[in-house]
């Protein structure tokens, strides 16, 4: 849908409409599930190379990388979800406003644009990490589990602490 912006019909400029625009995902794999993370706070998607060990570590934390020479906790999703370690070469960088943070995945699958009656909340259960997940939606006849990125830090600082 455009609207018109001119009054002249020769200087006739046609805009998308200013409608709620949804908001953009990242959908990617840690051991056959699929996760989604906005857009907004990632960095970039790259392939893994070098891992600096980090000692005691919390398990799920593989070390540290380092990304155009700003140091990155690695965090090992399929660990810190399921207890199964990835042997995958991918990561997703978080925006570094967000925390200096790259997370092991699997694969990129998808891009979906969603809109926030898209997303279906998730209730609070027995699950471990079901606060690591706050949300989920229909993507290709399949469920995608969005990750909250907020509860995710706070798992990990608070794992170091107690580490």
């Amino acid at each position: 849908m455009f609207k018109t912006t001119s009054t002249y019909p020769q200087f006739m400029i046609e805009l998308p409409m200013t409608e709620n625009a949804g908001e953009k995902y990242l959908v990617f794999t840690a051991r056959d599930k699929r996760y989604a993370l906005p857009s907004k706070i990632i960095s970039e998607v790259a392939v893994l190379e070098k891992v600096f060990p980090l000692p005691l570590a919390p398990d799920y934390v593989r070390g540290i990388i380092n990304r155009y020479s700003v140091p990155y906790a690695l965090i090992d999703l399929s660990y810190l979800l399921h207890k199964d370690a990835s042997n995958s070469g991918k990561i997703i960088v978080l925006k570094e406003d967000v925390d200096k943070i790259a997370l092991l995945i699997d694969d990129v699958t998808d891009i979906a644009d969603l809109f926030p009656e898209d997303l279906m909340k998730t209730e609070q259960g027995e699950n471990a990490n079901i606060g690591l997940v706050n949300a989920f939606f229909e993507l290709k006849s399949s469920p995608v589990f969005c990750l909250d990125t907020g509860e995710i830090l706070s798992r990990i600082k608070q794992d170091f602490e107690q580490g």
